[in-house]
């Protein structure tokens, strides 16, 4: 497990770096491609409509265009939007609910009204056989996980090392 948590981590790396090379700054390129719309529309202004012109402004137009959706990617993923519908935000509000609800599940102790409390553990049979807790604890196979995989949400937050499930489910 080290040894791919390294690999990852270099991974991450060198796609950080891919990443600015191939697509640099998203807000950058916006401003530029907005730039040289605007550019082409004033030559078409000042010099009248021609064929090279209108071609030269569906190019910037569409670069324009597919800037944008770039950087509103970019913006869905910072913002994870959908955290209100599936609580897929880790904030510190979320993890006082989630501490609070889980210190209400156990049961340390019963008391009756003329008897002192006793352990829950003495009056509570042992429920779990051999064979159940063998099952449970026993590792998932391949298919197992790769299901698990493949269930998670491509735009829930990245985990630890830094990936979320788009990546393991497409790469």
């Amino acid at each position: 497990m080290f040894i791919l948590s390294k690999k990852l981590k270099i991974l991450k790396d060198k796609l950080k770096i891919w990443n600015k090379d191939c697509f640099g700054n998203v807000h950058n390129h916006v401003i530029s491609a907005e730039q040289k719309l605007h550019q082409i529309q004033i030559q078409i202004q000042h010099n009248g409509h021609t064929e090279a012109l209108l071609n030269e402004e569906k190019l910037a137009s569409a670069q324009y265009e597919d800037a944008l959706n770039r950087q509103e990617v970019y913006w869905k993923e910072k913002a994870r939007v959908n955290w209100h519908l599936e609580g897929d935000r880790n904030t510190k509000y979320f993890h006082r609910i989630a501490k609070i609800k889980s210190s209400t599940k156990f049961i340390n102790s019963l008391q009756d009204g003329e008897h002192d409390s006793s352990l829950a553990e003495e009056v509570i049979p042992n429920l779990v056989t051999e064979e159940t807790n063998a099952l449970m604890t026993m590792l998932p196979s391949h298919d197992e996980i790769k299901a698990a995989v493949f269930a998670l949400n491509k735009d829930s937050a990245p985990g630890p090392d830094g990936f979320g499930a788009f990546f393991f489910q497409h790469y």
